[in-house]
């Protein structure tokens, strides 16, 4: 049975309306349900649709490298041994271009530089040189002007070989100099006045209070289901099973999940929650407003992760349930584009038909980086 239904103060004949902390627990309970089941859509959407992606469509995104590395070499072979008009060879010598640089940028076909150069005006490697040298002198200044840091060779160095831990000592000299910035212009504190002083103790006994009335729902957990204390066997694997999960719901400051172990194993019944007093119900509902803010978090993180990964807008449309369906359409677009390009393959054995398409073929405007140069991925039309 769902949590939202087994977890709820009921209001009773000596008290026939609930009182505000009573209906502010309910509505806790209400919406944590609500998140956890979010979390976990999130989680089995994700893990399916990462398998799926393995097993699915890693396969055809292969299959249609593999095409296009055979349409390079098909251009190249037609560009040598048949005569094409000047227009036509700087066509050829483009889309050939275009080809090989997707396919060794993104799938690691250095057997490709060599007809790359051919067809090119630059050398690959040289010109990937120069692209990571302004980006490094862009790196450079940028840390430079906007934080004041300086960026050695051998820092850039450990950065291309370390992407992840370099982004992470980047984020640490940022935050070093920002705490420089601040304590540099940062005026010396006041004596706190009494006043403050019992507030900041007040609220450390609360949070210790708090603390203690999750310890509390522990402990008596612990005192009914510790396993060693339990002679006969199959009772003995139930508590085990039942205490590993009280160990996780603590550790996670689950308090929902706690409570319903006890409801599970009869510490506590609905007129125990009908009646809690006043002191444990606001302190239970602080975990409770604490555990909420949690998995919110953990949801909006997951979110981002997955816009991150799909490279979705923040406006984009995105759930556990639409994101099956946005990986099937993935499938079903690189299904079509492999039986397109297979057409061509076949269609471009035919000079006629090449030179005919060729004859409408237009090169493209090249969508340059204002910082770091580029060009647009190679898709025939």
């Amino acid at each position: 049975m769902p949590p939202s239904q087994i977890i709820r103060i009921t209001a009773e004949q000596a008290q026939p309306a609930l009182s505000p902390a009573q209906k502010k627990f309910n509505g806790l309970i209400k919406k944590i349900d609500v998140q956890k089941k979010l979390l976990a859509e999130w989680k089995e959407s994700l893990v399916r649709c990462q398998q799926d992606a393995l097993t699915k469509l890693e396969p055809l995104r292969k299959t249609f490298s593999e095409h296009q590395a055979e349409m390079a070499l098909l251009l190249d072979r037609l560009f040598t041994s048949h005569k094409f008009t000047r227009k036509e060879q700087q066509k050829l010598s483009y889309l050939i271009c275009e080809i090989c640089d997707e396919l060794i940028s993104a799938h690691q076909r250095d057997d490709l530089k060599p007809l790359y150069n051919k067809h090119s005006a630059d050398d690959f490697d040289l010109q990937a040189q120069e692209a990571e040298g302004m980006a490094t002198d862009f790196l450079k200044a940028m840390m430079e002007d906007a934080f004041g840091i300086e960026l050695s060779d051998d820092d850039l160095e450990l950065d291309r070989r370390d992407p992840q831990g370099a982004a992470e000592r980047l984020a640490g000299k940022i935050k070093q100099r920002q705490e420089q910035a601040e304590a540099a212009v940062t005026r010396p504190r006041r004596k706190k006045t009494a006043k403050q002083l019992a507030k900041e103790a007040r609220e450390q006994e609360e949070a210790a209070q708090v603390s203690k009335s999750i310890q509390a729902v522990y402990r008596q957990l612990v005192a009914d289901l510790h396993p060693d204390r339990e002679p006969d066997p199959a009772e003995r694997e139930r508590k085990t099973e039942l205490m590993q999960k009280v160990t996780v719901a603590y550790g996670n400051k689950d308090l929902l999940q706690l409570l319903e172990l006890q409801l599970a194993v009869e510490q506590i019944d609905q007129g125990k929650l009908n009646s809690l007093a006043g002191d444990r119900l606001k302190h239970y509902n602080k975990v409770l407003q604490s555990q909420l803010d949690e998995l919110r978090e953990e949801i909006r993180l997951m979110d981002m992760q997955v816009r991150n990964m799909l490279q979705l807008a923040p406006f984009d449309v995105l759930s556990p349930r639409r994101l099956p369906l946005m990986l099937k359409n993935d499938i079903r677009t690189m299904q079509n584009e492999i039986t397109r390009l297979e057409h061509d393959l076949r269609q471009f054995q035919d000079m006629r038909q090449l030179k005919q398409w060729l004859k409408g073929y237009r090169i493209p405007e090249p969508e340059i980086d204002p910082f770091f140069g580029g060009m647009p991925l190679f898709g025939f039309k």
